[in-house]
């Protein structure tokens, strides 16, 4: 009921007023305060509610304000009682505007708290008001600062807060705020702020304080000390504030300041103490962005100061790591397009030092280190601010730095240097500084340069410096001064170059030695090109390479000025002699002889240039200093160049002549050049004597122009090809459209192309032309015809931009053969019909090939009609391919499949097939070392992979399939059906039998043969077999050898076809005759490298050009063969013959190009020595053992053989005997030993069958070595034995039985068979006539024959010729019978003449019979040893055979000497 009461009155508008009145008169009259309170009412709900609160400062202004305050009803007594204390507590659009005054340093509400205090000393009891909860709704907060420059610190609306526990005591506050919420005036939303707050007249503090945005979020304990007031707030108010881990975001710095980046997060803690004008960070740890990281101890001082020249900071920085990205996403607004991108090089940059820094001074002592390398600074900046030159002192220490990936130089590397600064100023008008360092390591391309020393003096506008080198492959001294002082700059400087080694300092890569010495002196004045005059001296210099030590004479540069006509001299007799004169401006050059040559035509725009210029040049250019810095151009002596020219009449001549240059290995020989824009006759003449490239040669080149009508008209006549039978006759114009567009046509011309003359625009119409813009950004062809007869090759189209193109080429009935130039071993032919065409719009492209080659030959060999179509997509990503060649109506090969175009590797994936393809086409490409390549192919195949060595996968099958070996002159032919499998790059041969096809001996071939896109071939082939021909070659003069060889074992044939190489591991076969023809007069070797200087080389020699020979190529065999009696070995030694059948070991190396060398051991068992001296002919049986060793040169083989020439002398003519008047059979040894072209020769004579009387008393008669030799040279010529009269008789006799023993050596060979089973021969004996005694000649017939394996027959019937009794038939005849298998037991029946005859008596005979055995035995122990066991184990002899085999291999050479094959053990 009282609260009904209470509500109707407090219902009275009178009644709310009384109140409110009351209650503000009350703090007005005891606190001074200016507090009014529209009306007091009382809620339905009990609540008190206060209308229309206001709060007046102390300037009358308000200081708050709030449209209603509600509280509990029962705190209206203590509110009217001055100690309020209230309940809950709810203000509406409350406003509270804080201020401090312009000239005062309290806020208002500052001094409106002091006056809430007791006033006077009668009142004991303080002021206090207490909230048990305050809520703020839609409120607004602002703080203003009349005393700065941006009096709006802090302005809040949409304010909304939640406290608890709130007093005013006095002047004192304690509040916990539990959240409040905001909007800041800038844009930034405050989601959540709670702190216990709390402000006495001692502190303010933020305990627990907690403030949240959208993107940031901030812990924190806060304490303000106020013990003085807030008066000089920032600089004399303590503050101390921990700040825990926090997250703050750049969206809600960029509110402040702009210039940081958006969407960026840094998270920090710290401890801040001190003033806000000079507090200390403590324990910083601040990292965000990316890779951003802050940690140290900071004192930043004057940070809000508004005076200037007081703000600095100063810190020990444990790390401060961060990047290039970085920096420019924190402050893009500052860095971004400022901060240079070679900043990105250094990567993660780290810091760690003592820093200080202040608006006028910068001092750092730290350590930096980044990708790039590390640097210690040591810097003192000062003077930073205000218009003063700023000073600097200090050091920078750098270890391993890349200067080059910073400068973004590939040839600079790493650097390491120290050096020290002390000046002042940094624009080009105060700086002056000294520098002074070392460099210890600096890398350009790829060597380290150390021991350098720079000293300089910067001070603008003059320059300094001195650099010195003492590197060990540079020393080198400069001192220079440029000096920008006047009006006119100087450049006054020396540099002294006493060693530099070019090449080892990888700045010369063709000579291996480069070393360049010399002095450089400058001494010159101007602003620019244009105005400079003085002079450049080059002195003493030198340079050195592996060939030579080039010295130059002085060289000087002197630019001078004779009022407008500036004179420009450079004067050297080794580089350059000659001058330019006029009047001209340097950089307009160009441009000045564009316009001279462009006046040629009407519609050309010429350059803007100034005026009333003009030029003469004269030069006399020598070859000494292109020679070793441009090694790749040579210029023979009186090379010139001389002209003028002038702009206003657009004059330009010029002449130009050299004897001789080379230039890129292209050769012009006898070149001269003269243009004449204002000759009448012509405008250019060019005249060239011959010009040689690596692809075409050229003679009596000759071109012409002249201008016409605006048309510049141009005729060149020019022969070319290997032998200068191709004849080129071209008429060409030139001219520029109304458009300014380039146009270029041809006239009616010829071209001479093996034996057929093609022609260019035959019918002479002016649609053969090109037009083309400036850039060639526009084409257009409307129409090339290239005729011969009824051939045809046209081509048209046009090009716009990149956007569009139409191109078309159209073959019609063209012989291939006349198109395509030779190639060695590669002659094609057939008739080309069909088109290529190339379209493009709009990005999109349309190509399409269709060729037909009708009746293709490829080497003379006719291989069918071939089919080639392509057709491409639209970005010419990929291309499909269908080729066919058909022959008689067979498809022998195809190819369909797909070319696919993607990055820089094209792929194919093709399917091939062959039926019957004739490979007989492809044999001139083995060119010398293959040759008769043939048969028929077919198969199937899959060809995949890069185009450029795509992989090939499938199987081959031979027919009728053979080559041949031209230097062996042995063909080969292979199995029928003879599959070659394909994989990858190789093709394999899987045991392929093959046969010789005169011989039919066979082998069995294995290996592969393996290619790269179908060149560069590589043989990898086994061949073995047990009997194949491996030459058959027959004598020539040139032959090193010549005959037939087979073998049996193993070949390797491998390698390149251009240096093929084969191996040969066997042994000699029957049929086996290696012959070697030796000639005294020559030496054996490889001559090949024997090179003679065409006069091109001559001359380039002379000029001192260095000369490289093409590498020498060819087919390498090696043989390493065991020699049997198989084989005969034939040596003839300058037409006298040593043949002979035997063992041995042998190592052959021989190839095409006369290398040929020998290594080994020859025993003979047979053999014959054939002795031929002019007419002279003997024959000499070889005695078996003797040997032939060779160690490399055949020529140059040792000799130690023993041959027997067997003779029939009367020994009377020398004997005191004169009875015995018959023949006695006598042998002639001779011994060779030593060198086989200058062997030592020996004789011996021997008596065979001879009474040993008669032998002891020709051994007395002959016992000295001179009577031996003659002795037995008188047998081998004359049959008898040599006394002073032993040419008394008939001498033509004599020389009558030598040339019948020679002929009786063909009847021999003729009448014999070639098995030696069946020997017929004639002999004829000259007879003695002396004065003591006359012995008639003998004309005889010798058998030799073999019944069966059992009986052996040998003869010899003669008759006597111009004697007394030439009825008498004479001669010896013996048999033998072999008893057993081995032959050894042998029973014997003949019949001799006797050896001696004496005078007077008829001649004798003697007959018997007789039995033999033979044992062979090296020691009588041997021997005994054979006749007690009587039989001897085989097994046991084999080996040992075997041993003695390899040990006598193994004798053959030296240890040291290794032949391919061989054991190594």
């Amino acid at each position: 009921m009282l609260f009904i009461i209470l509500l109707i009155v407090f219902s009275i508008p009178s009644v709310q007023t009384f109140v409110a009145r009351k209650v503000t008169d009350s703090l007005r009259t005891s606190k001074d305060v200016d507090i009014n309170i529209g009306r007091v009412g009382l809620t339905y709900g009990g609540k008190l509610d206060l209308k229309d609160v206001l709060i007046r400062d102390h300037h009358q202004d308000t200081l708050i304000y709030s449209r209603s305050v509600r509280t509990a009803l029962t705190s209206l007594s203590s509110l009217y009682n001055n100690n309020p204390t209230l309940g809950s507590t709810t203000a509406s659009n409350l406003y509270m505007h804080m201020k401090v005054y312009e000239g005062e340093e309290r806020d208002n509400l500052n001094i409106f708290l002091n006056k809430l205090k007791s006033q006077k000393q009668q009142e004991s009891k303080p002021f206090l008001l207490e909230i048990d909860r305050l809520e703020v709704i839609n409120g607004k907060y602002s703080y203003i600062n009349e005393n700065l420059n941006y009096p709006e610190v802090i302005v809040l609306d949409e304010l909304n807060i939640n406290a608890e526990n709130f007093v005013l005591e006095n002047s004192d506050v304690y509040v916990d705020i539990r959240k409040l919420s905001g909007k800041e005036q800038r844009g930034f939303r405050v989601d959540h702020l709670s702190t216990q707050f709390t402000y006495t007249s001692e502190e303010m503090t933020l305990e627990d304080l907690e403030i949240e945005t959208p993107e940031s979020s901030i812990a924190a304990n806060i304490r303000f000390d106020i013990t003085n007031g807030f008066a000089g707030f920032i600089n004399e108010v303590p503050v101390r504030a921990v700040f825990g881990p926090s997250v703050i975001s750049t969206n809600d710095l960029r509110l402040f300041y702009d210039k940081f980046g958006a969407d960026q997060k840094i998270t920090f803690s710290t401890t801040l103490e001190g003033i806000l004008n000079d507090f200390h960070l403590s324990n910083l740890d601040m990292s965000g962005l990316d890779r951003t990281v802050l940690q140290g101890e900071f004192q930043i001082k004057n940070s809000l100061s508004t005076e200037e020249n007081e703000f600095s900071l100063e810190g020990n920085v444990q790390e401060l790591s961060t990047n290039y990205y970085d920096l420019v996403n924190l402050l893009p607004g500052i860095l971004k397009e400022k901060l240079p991108l070679e900043v990105r090089e250094f990567g993660s940059v780290k810091m760690a030092g003592t820093v200080f820094v202040s608006e006028n001074t910068l001092v750092t002592d730290s350590r930096l280190i980044s990708q790039l390398g590390a640097a210690d600074v040591d810097l003192e900046i000062n003077g930073l601010s205000g218009n003063a030159i700023p000073s600097y002192k200090g050091k920078l220490l750098v270890k391993n730095f890349n200067v080059g990936k910073l400068t973004n130089v590939k040839d600079l590397g790493v650097a390491s240097f120290n050096v020290s600064f002390d000046g002042r100023g940094f624009t080009t008008e105060t700086l002056n500084s000294q520098i002074r360092g070392t460099v210890s390591k600096l890398v350009y391309k790829g060597y380290a340069y150390n021991n350098l020393k720079l000293r300089g003096t910067l001070r603008a506008p003059l320059f300094n410096g001195n650099f010195i080198s003492l590197d060990p492959n540079l020393q080198m001294e400069f001192n220079g001064l440029a000096d920008f002082s006047e009006n006119t700059n100087v450049y006054d400087f020396e540099a002294s170059v006493a060693h530099a080694d070019l090449a080892a300092m990888n700045l010369v890569q063709r000579d291996s030695v480069s070393v360049f010495r010399g002095d450089v002196i400058m001494n010159m004045q101007g602003t620019n090109l244009n105005n400079f005059e003085g002079q450049i001296y080059l002195l003493n210099t030198s340079y050195r390479n592996e060939l030579d030590t080039y010295n130059f004479r002085d060289l000087d540069v002197t630019s001078s000025f004779d009022g407008e006509v500036r004179t420009i001299e450079i004067h050297s007799p080794d580089v350059i002699n000659g001058k330019v004169e006029g009047v001209f401006d340097i950089t307009e050059v160009p441009a000045l002889v564009e316009n001279a040559v462009g006046s040629l035509y009407t519609n050309y725009r010429p350059n803007k240039i100034t005026t009333n210029q003009y030029l003469t040049f004269d030069f006399d250019i020598y070859n000494k200093i292109v020679e070793v810095f441009y090694p790749e151009i040579t210029l023979a002596p009186n090379t010139f160049i001389r002209g003028s020219v002038e702009s206003d009449e657009s004059e330009f001549r010029l002449a130009f002549r050299s004897p001789q240059i080379n230039a890129f290995n292209n050769l012009f020989e006898q070149v001269n050049i003269q243009v004449d824009n204002s000759n009448p006759l012509f405008n250019t003449f060019i005249e060239i004597d011959s010009v040689a490239t690596s692809f075409y040669n050229v003679k009596d080149f000759n071109l012409i122009n002249v201008t016409l009508n605006d048309t510049l008209f141009i005729r060149s006549e020019f022969r070319g090809g290997p032998k200068s039978d191709d004849v080129f006759n071209l008429n060409m114009y030139h001219t520029i459209n109304e458009n300014n567009n380039s146009v270029v046509g041809m006239q009616r011309s010829d071209i001479k192309f093996k034996e057929s003359t093609w022609h260019l625009n035959e019918e002479g119409n002016r649609s053969n032309r090109v037009i083309f813009s400036e850039g060639l950004s526009n084409i257009r062809v409307d129409s090339l015809v290239l005729s011969h007869e009824e051939e045809e090759i046209r081509l048209s189209g046009q090009m716009r931009d990149t956007t569009y193109k139409d191109f078309q080429m159209e073959f019609e009935n063209v012989d291939l053969y006349k198109i395509t130039p030779e190639i060695n071993s590669l002659d094609m032919g057939g008739i080309v019909n069909g088109s290529l065409n190339l379209l493009q719009r709009d990005g999109a492209y349309y190509p399409n090939t269709s060729l037909t080659v009708r009746n293709l030959t490829i080497n003379n060999q006719m291989l069918g009609n071939l089919n080639l179509d392509v057709m491409g997509n639209h970005d010419l990503s990929l291309y499909n391919v269908n080729t066919t060649l058909k022959n008689e109506g067979l498809e022998s090969l195809s190819a369909i499949g797909e070319i696919v175009v993607e990055g820089n590797s094209p792929v194919i994936d093709l399917d091939v097939s062959l039926r019957n393809f004739n490979m007989a086409a492809f044999s001139p490409l083995g060119q010398e070392v293959i040759s008769n390549i043939r048969g028929l192919v077919s198969g199937e195949a899959d060809v995949t992979g890069d185009y450029r060595n795509p992989d090939i996968e499938g199987r081959l099958f031979l027919n009728k399939a053979g080559l041949k070996i031209p230097y062996l002159n042995v063909d080969f032919s292979f199995e029928e059906g003879a599959v070659v499998n394909l994989t990858q790059q190789q093709f394999n041969f899987d045991e392929i039998s093959i046969t010789d096809t005169k011989y039919k001996t066979t082998g069995i071939l294995d290996g592969t043969i393996s290619h790269k896109n179908f060149s560069n071939w590589i043989l990898g082939l086994n061949i073995s077999t047990d009997r194949l021909l491996v030459l058959d070659t027959e004598y020539d003069d040139e032959a090193l050898y010549y005959g037939t060889g087979f073998i049996g074992g193993n070949a390797s044939i491998y390698g390149p076809t251009s240096e093929l190489v084969i191996d040969v591991i066997g042994a000699t076969r029957r049929g086996t005759v290696f012959k070697i023809p030796i000639r005294d007069s020559e030496s054996i070797g490889d001559n090949s490298f024997i090179h003679f200087l065409s006069p091109e080389e001559k001359a380039a020699r002379l000029a001192g050009e260095e000369i490289a020979f093409q590498e020498v190529k060819g087919l390498e065999l090696n043989f390493d063969l065991d020699v049997t009696n198989d084989a005969l070995v034939e040596l003839d030694i300058d037409g006298s013959i040593l043949r002979g059948r035997g063992a041995g070991t042998l190592l052959i190396e021989i190839n095409t190009l006369g290398k040929f060398n020998m290594w080994g051991d020859f025993i003979a068992n047979t053999g014959e020595y054939i002795f031929n001296y002019g007419a002279l002919q003997k024959r000499f049986e070889v005695r078996p053992g003797g040997s032939i060793n060779w160690n490399g040169n055949p020529a140059l083989a040792d000799l130690n053989i023993s041959a027997v020439y067997e003779a029939h002398a009367n020994p009377a003519i020398i004997l005191d005997n004169p009875g015995i008047s018959r023949r006695i059979p006598v042998d002639v040894v001779i011994n060779l030993e030593g060198g086989l072209l200058q062997p030592d020769i020996s004789f011996d004579l021997e008596y065979p069958n001879v009474a040993s009387a008669v032998r002891s008393e020709l051994e007395y008669k002959i016992e000295t070595g001179t009577n031996t030799e003659i002795q037995a040279f008188s047998l081998i010529t004359l049959g008898q034995f040599y006394t002073e009269n032993v040419l008394v008789g008939s001498p033509g006799s004599l020389w009558a039985g030598n040339l019948f023993e020679s002929a009786s050596g063909f009847f021999n060979n003729l009448l014999s068979d070639d098995s030696g089973t069946f020997q017929v021969g004639l002999n004829y004996e000259q007879g003695i006539r002396t004065p003591e005694q006359s012995m008639a000649d003998r004309f005889g017939v010798t058998l030799s024959t073999q019944i069966s394996e059992r009986v052996l027959i040998n003869g010899q019937v003669g008759v006597p010729v111009g004697g007394v009794t030439e009825t008498v038939i004479v001669g010896n005849l013996e048999i033998e019978f072999l008893l057993n298998e081995e032959g050894n037991l042998r029973a014997k029946i003949f019949n001799r003449e006797n050896n001696i005859q004496y005078l007077g008596e008829e001649l004798g005979f003697t007959q018997g019979v007789g039995l033999s055995y033979q044992v062979d035995f090296d020691t009588f122990k041997g021997l005994l040893r054979k006749i007690v066991d009587g039989q001897v184990n085989n097994a046991a002899i084999r080996q040992e055979e075997a041993e003695g085999e390899i040990q006598e291999r193994k004798s053959l050479a030296p240890d040291y000497i290794k032949f391919p094959g061989s054991d190594d053990n």
